[in-house]
This record gives structure tokens, C-alpha cells and sequence, in this order.
């Protein structure tokens, strides 16, 4: 059996173990390549191990042996899905790899914003606890609040969205699931998305983003949002209208905004999310995933999508 070509472009996102392969490989792995690079350098292989490059008609003209596409992500928007039909290659991605990961970073940053962290830490560090007179640093304009009792609308019921649930529950937090927007019936099991902004005192998103929700974070649906509500992010950050974001955070009428996605990324460093001057926003750089646990996770299906795809077997086939 002649050897398998294959080559993973983005190493870095998967951790330090190694691919073992039950079969003849010819393997190159980089760390992180460039688009450019992409192009430039990988060619002639039958399997393509991606994370975040776009893999189009260029690339695949490189590869024209090419026989599969062994995504390291769940989304899959940036390869050419039409064109891996014509060509019969085969796509395939990670799924049920990071719910509990994800939705315990999800959870962090409803903790920190609910609590004000970031402020009163930071007060601790910049010494202004120290310069005070009272054994307690209290602001009022930062108020600390409790879950319990709070109601917590997640928009997206998969994996991540059910995981958040369960451990919001186990804080005493109301669960409610929105429907999709701009739907004009309601699923079992879920809340019309306008009534479920009325009554979130935190809305944590976890949906893919799609042409009926992207923006869907904008103006008119903050405006249904109570004053003193919170929004979570570790979906897509195009999901919010960041300029209309900025102005509900300004005006007071939501209460502060998590998230662990922004768009684009990396962000420029003048992104006005990053540059707002607001104590009630807080990032994370896109590693809500990231676990150690979840990276051996992603390495052990990929693995596994590779070797039953290259066989004639479905493995969380995208087409």
C-alpha cells in the first residue's frame, strides 16, 4: 500500500501530542501556516488536516488527488463545500468535543460580569482598597448580584447550550431555551425569541451564525433587554452589531457584555470593543475550547474521521 499524503496546516491548535496513524502516512505537520503559505506550500496531498484556512478552488487545485478534508473545528464556512462536491472530496469535522468545556467558560464569564470581577479585582491591584478607609471596597455604580433565582435564556440547544443549562440549574438559575428569531412558530421546549430577550436577565449564545441571525445582537433587540441584563458570548462575535452593542453598554441599558469571540480575529488593536474604556465588557481571546482535555478529544476524532472516511465509512461527514 502506497503511503497516504497526509498534512496538517495548523499544528498549534492541538496540542503537543502526535498523530498515529494505522496505515502507511506521509505525513508534514506546520505549526501555523499563513493563507499564502497554504498555497505556496502544500501540494499534491490526499488529506488536508484544517483548522481556520480557507481551503478553495486554489488549494484544490494543488491537491488534485485530493481525497478528504479533516476539518479540526466544528464549523466548516470557510471551505468551499460546492466545489469539494464536484471534485467527490470528502469533508468532515469535530463534533461533541468541548460541551462541557465550552460551557464552563461560558459559565466563568456570566460569573465574573454578574459579580463585577474585573472591576473590584482590578481595584485591589491598582491599590485603590488599599487607599480606601472602610475594611470593604464597595461601588455603587458596580453592583454585585446573585444567580440564583436569575433568569438565563440560552439561544442555541446543542451540545454547549444543554451543558450550560445543567449547570446553571445546579446554581438555582431559571432556564429557558429561545427560539430562532424571525420565526412565527415556537418549538416545544422553547420561548419566542422577543419574549425571551423580555424576560433575560442573562442571554448566553451558542448557536451557529447563519444569514437569519447574523447582527441579530443590534439595536432593536437590545432595546426589548431589561437595563440590568447581562449577554454571553462564546458563539460567532458576527452574531452582534458591535456599534449598537457599544451604545446599550453606554446608555446603561444592558448591564454588561462576556465573550470569547469577536469579529474579525484576531481583532485590530483599535476594534472598538477593545478600545470602549468599559469595565463592564470582558474578552477572552477564542479558547473557550481550549481544554488539554478537549484538544486529546479533538486529536482522538480526527484520528478516528481520517482513517474510517479514507475506508468508505461516514465519520461526522460534512458532505
Amino acid at each position: 500500500m502506497q503511503p497516504i499524503r497526509i498534512t496538517c496546516t495548523e499544528k498549534q491548535y492541538l496540542g503537543h501530542e502526535q498523530f498515529k496513524f494505522d496505515f502507511p502516512v506521509d505525513y508534514t505537520e506546520f505549526e501555523r501556516l499563513t493563507q499564502q503559505q497554504f498555497y505556496d506550500q502544500v501540494k499534491d496531498q490526499h488529506v488536508l488536516i484544517v483548522n481556520d484556512l480557507q481551503v478553495d478552488q486554489r488549494v484544490m487545485e494543488n491537491n488534485p488527488d485530493l481525497k478528504l478534508i479533516a476539518l479540526c473545528s466544528t464549523g466548516f464556512d470557510h471551505i468551499d463545500i460546492q466545489l469539494a462536491k464536484q471534485r467527490n472530496v470528502k469533508v468532515c469535522n469535530i463534533r461533541e468535543y468541548a460541551g462541557d468545556t465550552v460551557a464552563e467558560h461560558a459559565f466563568l464569564l456570566m460569573l465574573n460580569l454578574i459579580k463585577n470581577f474585573q472591576f473590584y479585582q482590578n481595584s485591589v491591584m491598582s491599590g485603590a482598597w488599599s487607599e480606601s478607609q472602610c475594611f470593604c471596597y464597595q461601588d455603587d455604580l458596580k453592583p454585585i448580584y446573585d444567580l440564583k433565582g436569575k433568569n438565563l435564556v440560552i439561544v442555541g440547544r446543542g451540545e454547549i447550550g444543554q451543558s450550560l443549562a445543567i449547570k446553571a440549574q445546579a446554581f438555582g438559575m431559571q432556564i429557558f431555551f429561545a427560539e430562532r428569531p424571525n420565526q412565527t412558530t415556537c418549538r416545544e421546549g422553547y420561548i419566542p425569541f422577543h419574549k425571551a430577550l423580555h424576560i433575560a436577565d442573562v442571554l448566553s449564545l451558542h448557536c451557529a451564525l447563519n444569514d437569519d441571525n447574523r447582527g441579530v445582537i443590534n439595536r432593536e433587540n437590545l432595546s426589548l433587554m431589561k437595563p440590568n441584563s447581562f449577554i454571553i458570548n462564546v458563539s460567532r462575535g458576527a452574531l452582534v452589531n458591535d456599534q449598537d452593542l457599544l451604545l446599550a453598554l453606554r446608555s446603561g441599558h444592558i448591564a454588561g457584555y462576556a465573550a470569547d469571540v469577536i469579529t474579525p480575529e484576531p481583532p485590530s488593536k483599535d476594534h472598538p470593543l477593545l478600545n470602549s474604556g468599559l469595565s463592564n465588557i470582558l474578552l477572552t481571546p477564542h479558547i473557550a475550547w481550549a481544554s488539554e482535555e478537549a484538544k486529546k478529544r479533538i486529536l482522538n476524532i480526527l484520528i478516528q474521521n481520517i482513517e474510517l472516511n479514507l475506508q468508505g465509512f461516514d465519520s461526522n461527514r460534512v458532505i
